[in-house]
């Protein structure tokens, strides 16, 4: 199944729907998962390879009401389901746990849910897929030009091979994505990741240095719009009809590569 086609299926379900699709599609791939429910809502959990020093590679299946969730964060689930894919078409023993987290829009409750269940013991790093399905460069975020770690700069390294622009970003606008609880319990080697364009770029140097001028939140408000990556975040036009299959495969043949190279 083309990964634009998962998202249109997912866009504008109940995040109880887009849940059941989840299960329906690791159903019929014959893969294994688990539920972890918790207080308020269930995460899904896929683990594959072997049991300890896994990659984590993260996503989350809600949406906000507002919006159909298309690239918040349909995107991000079809790359993570495409991962499993290929793992399993390869036969792979590459250590990998792929999360579908519920409630990232409300708190990060499901991240913070499983991180105070599990830990992060087991975990080498985690990867965390955040708007993934539109531009054609890779924004790594909260991550300063200081950091290092094995996966942060294995994938560097994998984005630098297939020429594809690659970017930290101290912070996004907000440094708020699954990756926190998991950073908060000591795995150091765990950031997010956007896909973005070059008129992202431009317009994230306008709002910094609005930022730094102290601009009201209406000016920056009016910045950010200019950003395809915010024209559509949290809104009812954020459809699937707006993402491109050659990101979504850019993303997940990125992350799949990562994982084998760091086994």
């Amino acid at each position: 199944m083309e990964l634009l086609k998962i998202v249109e299926l997912l866009d504008g379900q109940p995040n109880a729907t887009r849940r059941a699709f989840i299960m329906e599609h690791l159903d019929a791939l014959g893969v294994r998962y688990a539920e972890q429910p918790y207080a308020t809502g269930t995460n899904l959990i896929v683990d594959l390879g072997r049991a300890t020093n896994k990659i984590g590679v993260g996503t989350h299946f809600d949406r906000v009401l507002a919006s159909a969730g298309a690239n918040d964060n349909g995107s991000a689930v079809a790359v993570g389901l495409d991962v499993i894919r290929r793992h399993q078409q390869a036969q792979s023993t590459a250590g990998v746990r792929v999360f579908f987290f519920d409630e990232e829009e409300t708190g990060l409750l499901g991240s913070r849910a499983y991180v105070a269940q599990h830990g992060v013991q087991d975990l080498k790093g985690l990867l965390n897929l955040e708007l993934v399905g539109m531009g054609d460069t890779f924004a790594l975020w909260p991550v300063e030009a200081a950091r290092r770690g094995p996966l942060l700069q294995t994938f560097e390294a994998v984005a630098q091979h297939r020429r594809i622009s690659c970017h930290r970003f101290d912070q996004i606008v907000t440094n708020t994505a699954d990756h926190v609880p998991f950073r908060q319990a000591g795995l150091a080697d765990a950031f997010t990741l956007t896909c973005i364009t070059s008129q992202d770029i431009a317009t994230a140097q306008a709002y910094y240095q609005a930022l730094a001028q102290q601009a009201d939140t209406g000016r920056l408000m009016e910045i950010l719009a200019q950003a395809p990556l915010f024209r559509h975040y949290h809104q009812p036009t954020d459809t699937y009809e707006k993402l491109s299959e050659v990101t979504l495969s850019m993303t997940a043949t990125a992350v799949w590569e990562t994982i084998l190279a760091t086994q």
